[in-house]
């Protein structure tokens, strides 16, 4: 069905590199296939990313001067995964630098977004034609559905960027009529704007994790700190001595993260792969 879906996207300028890119690899075996790659994939946490990495073909884990980086394959398509740590400022820098070391022609930003309209639900999919950060810049993505039918479940529409996790409906509902925006997230604006500064294609797809009139609990903020795996449990033991009911919440959320995670690489994996050059 996706490939179908992204069928008009796909004969863009972007998919258009992309496939050029991806013939140049095969046809210059001077050049290291691991130094080289078609599509990069930005998240900002390993939870958003690790249903991807799960399914990549050929995984090489390669040290990288920001975040994490992991090279693979999705059928023939070449990609990298960068897991760039929370925050726009961490997501601009390790975008700079997978572009500086492996010289994608298309990046796509995928993560998680909280809803900011009804008829967004958990596990949804949000495929961003433009986002916006708090103070009103707006940057135009491209439009990978323009002319087909949308799947259910899946939306197309504006993303607004904030500094801080939106964690209460008020919050989302406040952000909803000011932007006129369907979700929020952390960390598109900043992707989006590093890969328009770079000249790079960039596109974006986006996970539902909650709902409009959904409240987070106050520990998520914490926990998604970039802090060493000891310092998040101490953070774990702490919420379940001071709010004994926590845990039940947390435990609820590492399964939507699982699932959401999940979600989220059916369709980014499916989005890459109907870039992938047909056969003549």
């Amino acid at each position: 069905m996706w490939r179908t879906v992204f069928r008009q996207w796909v004969q863009d300028t972007a998919a258009e590199a992309v496939q050029e890119q991806f013939a140049q690899l095969q046809n210059n075996p001077q050049e290291p296939p691991e130094a080289q790659v078609a599509v990069a994939i930005i998240c900002a946490l390993a939870m958003e990313g690790g249903g991807i990495e799960d399914r990549l073909e050929d995984k090489v884990w390669v040290r990288a001067a920001v975040g994490k980086v992991v090279l693979g394959r999705v059928g023939q398509v070449p990609v990298a995964l960068v897991t760039a740590g929370p925050g726009a400022a961490s997501v601009a820098e390790a975008t700079e630098a997978v572009v500086g070391a492996h010289r994608p022609r298309l990046v796509v930003a995928a993560g998680f977004a909280g809803a900011l309209r009804d008829e967004l639900r958990r596990y949804h999919i949000l495929l961003p034609n433009e986002v916006i950060d708090i103070t009103g810049r707006s940057l135009k993505l491209p439009n990978l559905v323009q002319g087909e039918q949308l799947p259910a479940g899946v939306h197309v529409g504006r993303l607004v960027s904030v500094q801080d996790l939106v964690r209460n409906p008020q919050a989302k509902r406040e952000l909803a009529g000011r932007f006129d925006a369907f979700a929020v997230d952390l960390e598109t604006f900043s992707v989006a704007e590093t890969c328009r500064r770079l000249a790079i294609p960039m596109a974006a797809v986006k996970v539902i994790t909650d709902s409009l009139d959904e409240t987070l609990p106050p520990e998520v903020a914490y926990l998604m700190r970039p802090r060493k795996w000891t310092e998040k449990m101490g953070a774990v033991v702490s919420a379940a001595w001071h709010r004994p009911g926590s845990l039940k919440d947390l435990w609820r959320l590492q399964e939507v993260a699982l699932r959401a995670g999940d979600i989220l690489a059916e369709h980014v994996l499916a989005l890459v792969q109907s870039l992938e050059p047909s056969s003549p």
